[in-house]
């Protein structure tokens, strides 16, 4: 077991997410030592991948996922959207299979549709032989008695929206049967899994088990120390799936005790040495991080290393554990930012000091280049 302050355990992670210290030389390496980059919001695997990058353009990431296809966008983790290396798909895809079942089972419940009417559906789209194809176009070649619009009020009065079909075609895109291509926002073209991916085969992924196991591994390294609560919340697994990987892992990890964090948390072996010997940065790491990015997402119940003020975490942190775009300097939340009208505004939650407005005016002027150089692939607010 090891002891350190919260300083050093901020600064350990800030590197290991390239956010303090040197940038990640290319984007594969970067979405692979983060695990996954966040599918969602449009703009947060953008931003993202620009504040941990030497060098990166928007077309970076769309070439990655849509020419080279060495990424791959799918519901991963929590059965959100993820974008993760193609190489590690069908480990990530096993190891969170579970819960992605359950989720679109309640959500066809939700919608009124039963398994029978699932089923018929996917044959009438899976029967198609003209690929790829866009809904519009997968829609057209339907029965029309498979093509039934779906529509819900809230207790709030706020109206949602759907069909039959676009529930199906994201459940098939989920499962792995069809993969989806999205090289501008105006809309997602489908074809069979193998039509863009034919060297991955879903029968040849690990078992759950195993696949659980790697896919905390694959955490730890990158967020480590962490409570196993983190580990839940991040994964999305359950308290017994959760214990069981956590187990499978037991010779590879060490407890860890972080001043200002309650309980044990849990570290990788191989990374004791570099964390006990890890000091906090000369000059302060100060980032502007996008909505649910990796780094203020991977924390969800010990959120109390980001920022100590209840009220904060609530200004900040939905009770789902969603991020808001945030400001930070060491690792510490002190502020939100948000762009709006081609304009980036930020609020401080306190005054800091003068020594850090330039850094925060120098990392902001980089945002908003960033995001100005956005608008001309995807023209949306920071909210979309």
């Amino acid at each position: 077991m090891i002891r350190v302050s919260q300083a050093q355990t901020a600064a350990f992670i800030l590197t290991k997410n390239y956010l303090a210290g040197p940038k990640a030389p290319h984007l594969l390496g970067l979405v692979n030592d983060l695990v996954a980059l966040p599918g969602e919001p449009t703009l947060t695997p953008f931003v993202a991948a620009s504040a941990r990058l030497i060098h990166f353009s928007p077309t970076d990431l769309l070439d990655a996922l849509y020419r080279q296809r060495t990424l791959i966008k799918s519901l991963l983790m929590r059965s959100a959207s993820a974008l993760v290396p193609v190489e590690r798909y069908l480990l990530f895809h096993a190891a969170t299979a579970r819960q992605r079942n359950q989720d679109f089972n309640s959500e066809f419940r939700l919608w009124g549709l039963d398994n029978s009417e699932v089923e018929a559906v996917e044959k009438g789209i899976l029967a198609g032989d003209d690929w790829p194809a866009t809904a519009e176009a997968i829609v057209a070649r339907l029965p029309s008695s498979l093509v039934r619009p779906l529509s819900q009020t809230s207790r709030g009065g706020r109206v949602s929206t759907t069909s039959t079909v676009a529930l199906v075609l994201r459940w098939l895109a989920a499962r792995g049967v069809l993969a989806v291509s999205q090289e501008n926002p105006a809309g997602l073209v489908y074809a069979p899994f193998h039509y863009w991916y034919p060297n991955l085969d879903l029968s040849a992924a690990p078992g759950e088990a195993e696949a659980q196991a790697a896919l905390v591994q694959a955490y730890l390294a990158a967020f480590g120390p962490a409570t196993e609560a983190d580990i839940s919340f991040w994964t999305g697994f359950g308290k017994s799936e959760t214990a069981r990987a956590v187990g499978a892992l037991a010779a590879k990890t060490t407890l860890t005790m972080v001043e200002g964090i309650p309980g044990m948390l849990l570290l990788l072996k191989d990374q004791a040495a570099a964390l006990s010997s890890t000091q906090p940065p000369s000059l302060p790491a100060v980032n502007f991080l996008p909505a649910d990015d990796p780094f203020t997402t991977a924390h969800r119940a010990s959120r109390s290393r980001y920022l100590a003020d209840p009220k904060q975490q609530r200004q900040v942190f939905s009770s789902t554990g969603a991020a808001q775009p945030a400001v930070l300097v060491n690792g510490q939340i002190i502020g939100t930012w948000q762009w709006a009208n081609n304009q980036l505004t930020w609020e401080l939650f306190a005054e800091v000091d003068p020594n850090l407005q330039p850094l925060l005016q120098t990392e902001s002027e980089r945002l908003a280049a960033f995001l100005d150089s956005m608008m001309n692939v995807f023209p949306l607010s920071e909210g979309d």
